[in-house]
């Protein structure tokens, strides 16, 4: 039996609340994070209230294309980045930020030959053990980082 659910989204409301972030951060960039198909709503239908946001994240390779194939041309940020070196020539091609979150990523990207360097976004495990390089690794994976070529 199904669940007797019902999601409804307001785009004014979230346009709304994009712009209270902007007016509390002034000069600050804002990224919309929209992950799993806009957590349920539709992408697609989500994007017109989110016109204000420098860019959008998410953590879908494909939502990331189809954004590009619908023509959004802002920055879009992958918060898992990319997992093997053959998905990085996509990231290039389609103009994709990434997050690095582990050193094997660097490696990733120290071997790659891309046609455009990428945007690099490095997470820090700052106590939550989820994702991120140890706080103590950064220096060295920055200086790595700032080296490559791909970056």
């Amino acid at each position: 039996m199904a669940r007797p659910l019902f999601a409804q989204i307001n785009l004014a409301a979230l346009r709304g609340n994009l712009a209270q972030v902007r007016e509390r951060a002034p000069n600050t960039q804002v990224l919309a994070v929209v992950k799993a198909n806009a957590y349920g709503h539709g992408l697609l239908r989500v994007l017109p209230a989110l016109d204000d946001a420098d860019g959008l994240a998410l953590l879908e390779l494909d939502a990331a294309l189809a954004l590009r194939a619908a023509h959004y041309t802002r920055r879009i940020l992958l918060l898992e980045g990319f997992f093997a070196p053959d998905e990085l020539p996509e990231f290039a091609a389609r103009r994709l930020a990434t997050v690095v979150h582990h050193a094997d990523q660097v490696t990733m990207l120290e071997h790659a030959h891309l046609e455009r360097p990428l945007e690099v976004f490095l997470k820090v495990n700052t106590g939550m053990n989820r994702l991120g390089v140890r706080p103590g690794d950064v220096a060295a994976l920055v200086d790595r980082l700032t080296q490559c070529d791909s970056v």
